[in-house]
Order: structure tokens, then sequence, then C-alpha cells
């Protein structure tokens, strides 16, 4: 069949006498931008959707749109020139008789044409003869459609339509027949591999006794029974080449009508249209912040089980698409519950959208899933910007059929927008989840390859197998410390791939210690995934260096840091030779290569607009992070932390989306304390055995015990003398365990000069082998000492409330204190929360533990008492503290305490 020019209202076809005359006929091109220009320039509108035209792989136009002297002759043959765009158009209805015509003459068929009287069937007429009727009719026009296939046939009747009992018969039987065809074009599609096996078996089976007529014009998506509504979603989520397919003979909806199916309001599986109508509001409403989100995909495991319900008559615990409910005995259970989570483009609002269960996860449906949401959201004025995931296989093949394009080291990140091609959309991969894949990568391989060099996992073994002894012996004879007043420590907390693993290398290096000769390959290739990684999670204005925002002045530092990347995946290699980036553990290494194109491509849309440029992207709200608060608060609301069934997870669901959308827009949770909690396992004091001895275990009860007997007379005379110290050493010892940040854990202590604060690997100062606190904790527990010693006491009210009263008002007063940690300037207001930041979460943990072990103490709950002479000094210097404030000036701690609730109520 020649192919025929794709402008409007143009009659050209590519035969040979057209050729004859001089006409050509020219592929859209394949460049993306200029394949855009060639669509606006055609301007086509598709008649169902009413959205700009999609050209496919054969379209083409004629010479006829072009002026002669955009055409060149090459080797013969005339070809258009570079960067042509066609312009030569003409809108207007052809000439009567311009177009060839696909009449029943032409095409050698001949019958009388029944007028509108005799089509339509007799008022008396029984609803099965109505039917026959109709069925006849549009028999007709199935009969000049496009065949479907050697397994589609048309029945043509030979002449005018009889009203007998024969014919209707016949009709009956057709109908039948056509019915059972559906089944025949399914396995059809099977056959051609545009519909998977498992996939035709259950719509097979689900859907055995479907009813579907043939395509007519003017249906009404009301007019679809539930179980059509149900069988058209389940085959477009499954193919949509085969859905077309099916909709060129039988009548199913446009996509459009698919949507509002896949919508409900009563929190069933499905799009969320509370959630939707939420951001419609707000959009509509001219909320700026509400104009542009990302969409974070993720799944959460069930357990595969059904559950009658005998009061709703319905069966439970089976994939759900939203559109419908499946109860054949073929239909597995759900055991993926997949979430979708719009966020605000730069972390105003997270809001959950909508959750599917389905059997297994699958690229194909999610792709489908996450185009219906684009679509959605553009339909109320919100605009998609990008799209994460993290790298396992099922999304790595959404990402590939949304459009993602990876080969090799080339990589094109971004996708066009479903709604209008002149967007588009980039694709992020979430970068906890990248390094761990390479975690994984480097500890089965042991070493990779750069230029020669080696990148060792043993390296970092020896760093968690190094003995206090030999440190501090090396230190020594270093001289950089001096063993009677310094002790070294092991910051466990400490991310592998972060630059205190590097600087405790060079550390190790500098000591003079054999086992970390040639490092330098390691600790660089470690060094470049940590500013990566912190490029890529960047989550407050306040950050310094990559952990900054991405702006206008940093975009030269990304372009050269993803230049810097891609060279080293050009030159890594693993043991065997074999290039990283083309073998079968390639995906944690390309993945961030994915994420500096969006990165590059974002600066260039967003940061460089010509209207309403953005002055900074904090990319940490592109990561499975918000995601993750999203799928705890799922957790915590079905109350407990296993793999539960679908029923309950709606449940939570419903809980979680209702808090969502009473705080949209509101304070957003902190993503750096979630981001700490996803990466446990990539801390170093995860990534080998403790064992005592060792400088990264931190046995429990560190510092000095609750009784004192045990303390070295030398520093039991200093606690005498100073009982902040004592108190210091106990609330350290029971804190440090517990935090999962490496820089706060580090900033509890004192360091020795002149090693590196940052490092993994510490010097510290102690006193008879127990690590003396800082000077900014010191400061805190004499604040709090201060109030505890008023006379009231915890008398008054022991109750969680007083407690949290005694919390706040100790808070209150050390709020008041200056420089507390200041050599934390950097890290501490990294968060992208304005309260729940590390320096109030800090002070909150340290208030806590001082005031439980206080409480042990005044209400005698100690399993063993503390002895007479620290006891002693203790009263003594209570004491003071209360004649202190009697004379002084008094607080009207009630007072005090008023307002800071919003402050520093934990989240």
């Amino acid at each position: 069949m020649p192919k025929a020019c794709s402008a409007v209202n143009c009659p050209n076809r590519d035969t040979r006498e057209n050729r004859a005359k001089g006409l050509s006929f020219h592929s859209f091109p394949k460049a993306h931008e200029l394949r855009k220009k060639w669509m606006l320039a055609v301007n086509r509108i598709e008649p169902g959707s009413r959205k700009l035209w999609i050209p496919g792989s054969g379209a083409c136009i004629c010479s006829d749109h072009f002026f002669q002297d955009e055409f060149e002759v090459y080797g013969g043959q005339k070809r258009l020139k570079a960067g042509v765009i066609p312009s030569v158009f003409s809108f207007k209805e052809p000439t009567k008789g311009k177009h060839p015509s696909k009449s029943v003459k032409t095409m050698g068929i001949s019958w009388p044409v029944a007028s509108v009287s005799e089509a339509t069937p007799p008022a008396d007429s029984s609803p099965a003869q109505a039917k026959a009727v109709e069925l006849i009719q549009a028999e007709h026009q199935y009969s000049l459609s496009e065949a479907m296939g050697s397994r589609t046939k048309s029945l043509i009747p030979t002449g005018p339509v009889q009203g007998t009992e024969r014919e209707q018969d016949a009709a009956q039987r057709r109908l039948s027949y056509y019915q059972q065809e559906l089944w025949s074009v399914l396995e059809s599609l099977r056959e051609q591999h545009l519909l998977q096996k498992d996939m035709e078996h259950m719509l097979r089976s689900q859907f055995s006794d479907l009813q579907l007529t043939l395509q007519c014009e003017g249906a009404l998506c009301e007019n679809y029974p539930a179980a059509t509504r149900n069988f058209a979603v389940s085959l477009h989520l499954f193919s949509a080449k085969a859905y077309e397919f099916v909709k060129k003979t039988f009548q199913l909806p446009e996509a459009t009508t698919l949507r509002t199916w896949l919508s409900n309001l009563d929190y069933e599986p499905g799009f969320s249209q509370q959630a939707f109508n939420a951001l419609a509001e707000r959009s509509q409403a001219g909320e700026k912040s509400f104009k542009l989100c990302s969409l974070l995909m993720g799944s959460i495991p069930l357990e595969r089980r059904s559950h009658y319900d005998p009061s709703t008559g319905r069966l439970h615990g089976l994939m759900d698409f939203g559109a419908g409910k499946y109860d054949a005995d073929e239909v597995s259970a759900a055991g993926e519950a997949l979430l979708l989570v719009a966020v605000g483009f730069q972390g105003q609002w997270i809001l959950p959208v909508g959750y599917f269960l389905l059997a297994t996860l699958r690229g194909d449906i999610q792709a489908q899933l996450l185009g219906h949401c684009i679509f959605k959201l553009y339909d109320i004025g919100v605009q998609v910007v990008s799209v994460t995931s993290d790298a396992t296989a099922p999304n790595i093949e959404t990402a590939r059929r949304l459009g993602v394009v990876v080969d090799g080291l080339f990589v094109k990140s971004t996708f066009f927008h479903p709604a209008t091609p002149t967007l588009e959309i980039a694709y992020y991969f979430d970068p906890s989840h990248l390094l761990t894949l390479i975690h994984r990568l480097l500890q089965a391989a042991g070493s990779l390859q750069v230029s020669g060099k080696a990148v060792c996992w043993d390296y970092l073994l020896h760093l968690g197998a190094l003995r206090e002894e030999v440190v501090l012996q090396a230190a020594c004879q270093a001289g950089a410390i001096s063993p009677q007043e310094q002790q070294v420590w092991g910051n466990g907390a400490t991310q592998l791939f972060s630059e205190g693993t590097v600087q405790a290398l060079h550390f190790a290096a500098r000591l003079g210690l054999p086992q970390f000769q040639g490092h330098e390959a390691t600790a660089h290739f470690i060094g470049l995934l940590s500013a990566i990684f912190d490029a890529c999670s960047s989550c407050s204005i306040h950050g310094k260096g990559f952990k900054a925002p991405l702006s206008r002045a940093s975009a030269s530092a990304l372009n050269n840091l993803c230049n810097e990347y891609e060279n080293l995946l050009r030159k890594l290699r693993t043991a065997t030779g074999e290039l990283v980036g083309l073998s079968r553990h390639r995906w944690g290494f390309i993945g961030f290569l994915v994420n500096l194109r969006s990165f590059q491509w974002l600066a260039q849309t967003h940061l460089q607009a010509e209207d309403e440029p953005t002055t900074s992207l904090m990319s940490c709200w592109w990561s499975l992070d918000p995601l993750e608060w999203c799928r705890g608060a799922i957790q915590q609301a079905r109350g407990h932390k296993g793999v539960g069934p679908a029923w309950t997870f709606q449940e939570a669901y419903r809980l979680v989306l209702n808090r969502a959308l009473s705080g949209l827009g509101l304070d957003p949770p902190n993503l750096l304390d979630i981001s700490l909690r996803r990466r446990t396992n990539l801390q170093l004091q995860a990534s080998w055995p403790l064992a005592r001895g060792q400088i990264w275990h931190l046995p429990r009860g560190t510092g000095p015990p609750r009784e004192t007997q045990g303390i070295a007379p030398a520093f039991l005379a200093e606690l005498e003398e100073d009982a902040i110290a004592c108190i210091s050493c106990v609330v350290l010892g029971k804190l440090l365990p517990l935090l999962s940040c490496a820089e706060c854990r580090a900033a509890l202590l004192c360091p020795c000069k002149g090693v590196p604060a940052g490092s993994a690997l510490l010097c510290v100062e102690s006193k008879g082998r127990k690590y003396l606190p800082a000077e900014s904790v010191r400061k805190v527990i004499r604040r709090a000492k201060q109030v505890v010693g008023l006379p009231s006491l915890f008398l008054g009210d022991s109750s969680h409330r007083g407690f949290l009263a005694w919390q706040l008002a100790i808070l209150a007063d050390v709020s008041e204190e200056p420089s507390l940690f200041s050599s934390l300037g950097n890290h501490l207001f990294e968060s992208n929360a304005v309260v729940s930041n590390h320096y109030v979460t800090l002070l909150q943990e340290l208030v806590r533990t001082f005031l439980e072990l206080w409480l042990e103490a005044v209400q005698g709950q100690l399993s063993t008492p503390p002895t007479h002479e620290c006891s002693s000094s203790l009263k003594v210097a209570n004491g003071k503290q209360q004649t202190g404030n009697a004379n002084g000036p008094s607080r009207d701690w009630p007072q005090q305490t008023r307002g800071l609730m919003e402050w520093y109520m934990p989240i």
C-alpha cells in the first residue's frame, strides 16, 4: 500500500505516477528537536484525544510542502537540506473528489442501502430482534474496516436487511461468532508477541463470558458495563498496542475514559481522586509551588493471601488496578503494592496519589500507570518534571518503555511528556539504592581496576580490623598523640562512601601502617562517589560544597563532576578486564550517569529558563526519601513492621492520605534523617563483623559506669571535683550508640588537635581510658542541672506530660547558650526541615537522656546506687545550685515553656 503525505488535506501518495511528476516523500527526522518542529509545523490534531498528532515510523511529508531552494541533489537523488522545516501548507477543505475514497463501489461491493426507516426496528420488536438489526447495520461498517489479520473474517450480506426470523437467527449466530472472535484476536496478539501468555490466559479466565459489540460511533462511557470497563483497563495496562489493535474492531473507549475508570473516591486501589482534587484546587488557585512536581514510584511487599468479606460479599487480596474486582481462580493474589507519590518540585509538599495491587512488579504495567498519572496531573494543571524509582529490573524496563535510552555509556535520560511532545520529563534513579548496588559489586568482586590501579575492598577490611593498641603505637611514633591523654575512637556510623572514610584511609596511611600503602586509587574512587551522592542529595540552602543546592554558579562544577565520572566509567574494569559499564553489574554506575545527565538537563531547563528561572534546585526531593516517609507512615499505621495482607494496607493508606491532605504544603519531614535510616547498611560498622578490641566496637555502657569503684583513682578525683564531667560522661555513654549521624556523634567528643575532625578514625581526649565529652555537651548538662536543681525537683508531676514540661524548660534555657557545637556549623542545618534539624535533634537527645538518668537517680531506681563520695558531691552541687537560684533572679518556667511546643516537640 503506497504511503500518503501526512499533511492535513494533502491528497498526494507515494505512487509511481507522482514520482514521475517530480514529487518526493520525506520521512520525519529522528532528531528530537527537529522532529518536534516538524510536528508543530504540520499542525495535525488527533481526532479522538484532541492532542497534537505524533507521527509513526512510516509518516512522511511530500515535497509540495517545501520551497525549491530547500532541496539539494546528492548522488542523483533529491533530498532536503539539513535543518529544513516544512512551511507550505493549506489548511482549507479539499476540493470535492480530490481524495480517493474507500467507498463500497471502489471495493467492488454493491447492495441497496437501507433507509432510516428500514434500519430502525419496529417499536413492538423484542430486544433480541433490535440487537440483531443493530448488529447487521454495524456489520456493514465492520466489513469495510481494515482487516485484523488472517483470523478476522468479514461476513457481508448480499442484500438489504430483512426482518424474517431466519435472518434474525443468523444475526444471533454472528453475534456469538464475534464474541468468540475476541479470544481469537487475543491469541493472535500473543503469537505476535504483543501480549504475553500469562496475561492472555488471565484475561481469558476472568472475562470468559464477556460480550463485546462491534465498533460503532457515539458510544458513551456510562453505557459500558462493569466487566467491559475492567477488561478494557486490564488490556490497556498489559499492552497498549494490543488494546489499539482490538479497538479497531470492537467497541472500546479512548484512553481518557480509562483514566477516569482508574480513579476512585473510597481509598480503593487506583488513583486517589481526593489527592487530584486537592492538587487541582491549589494549582488553579495560582499557587506556583503546585505547578511543578516530581513523581516517585516505589513498592511495598504484601502477604499473598486472599480473604472473603461476608459483609460486602467481596473477595479481597487479589491483584487490583482499581477499575473492577477480579475473582477468577486463575487470578494471582497480590504480592506487591505499587505506590505513586507526587512531590513538590522543590519540596513544598508530599502527597500519595494512588496505589495498585500487583501480583509481581512489571515494567510494562508500571509504564502505563505512570503515563496515566502524568496525564491526570497535566489535566489539572500540574506538570511532572521528573520520575524517580530505584534501579531494579522492572523499573529499568519501565524507564526503557517510557523512552529513556542507555546504550553502553551513551545515555538519554529524558523522555517526551505523553500529553504533549513539546515537553520532556527527566528520569532519576534513587541514589541510595545505587550506592547499595556499587557496595555489593565492590564487596563481591574484591577489586576493580582503573588505569592499572586497583580499587580494593581489602583497604576497608583493614580499616575495620584495626586494633587500638596498634593505632596508638603508630600514632605515638609519628608524634600525633600522647597515649596518656588521648585515645583512638572509630566513628562506626560513618558512611562507607563518604569523605570521613577517605580521611580515615589517609590518616592510617600517614601513621605508616603498611596495609594502607597504595590506597590512593581507592580513596579517590570513594571520594568521587561521595561527591556524586552529595550532589544527588542536597536538601538545604545551607549546604556546602556538593551538598549545596544546584544553581547557576555551581552548574560548571556539576559539568566537571559529570565529565570526571564519565571518564572513570570509560576506564573502570573488573578483575577479568571487562568494562564495568558494559557488565551485568553496571546499573549502580550507569544509574548515577543517568542522574547526572538529568541534572544537566534540569539546570538548563529551569535555571536558565527565559521566563521565571529557578534560583536553585534541591535534588533530595527527586530521591525516594519522601516516598520512604509515606512507606514508613503506612507501616506505622498498620501496627507492625512485617509483611501484611492487602486489606490492612488499604486502611493504612487511608490514614496516611488523610494526614497528607490535612498537612498539604506545611512543614515537610526531615529527609536527612530518613536518608540516614535508609543507609544504615552502608555504615562502616555494618561492613565487617565487630569484635571486642576493635576501635569500631562501641560496647554497651561506654563511659563511666554507674558505680564508681572501677574508675581509676585519678579520674575519680576529677569526678569528685566536677560533677558535670561525671554526668556528661554517663550521658555520653548512653547516647553515643543511639545516634545514626556520624557528624553528630563526633561532635560529642573532644578531638585531638592536628587530627582531621571529619575523619572516621579519630584521636579523642580521654581520662582514665574514658572518652571526655566536648565542651558543648558540658554546657548543655550544666544548664540542665541548674534547671532540675530547682526546689520542685520533679515532685510536682512525674507523668509523661510533666517530663515533657521539664524537657521544654531545659531546652528554653539551653537555647540561650551561645556557640554550641560550633564544629558542626556546616552540618547542623543541612536538613530541609526548619524545626527538626540536627541542631534541635542533638539538643533534644542530650536533654532527654539526661532527664531519664536524673529521674532514675531521684526515684531510686538504679540497680546499683552511686557511692557515698559521688552522691555526696552531687548533693553538694545541687545544694549550691538551689541556693544560687534562690538568691538570684527567679525564672517563671511555665511561662518560659509556653510556645516552645511547636519548636521542640518530637515529630
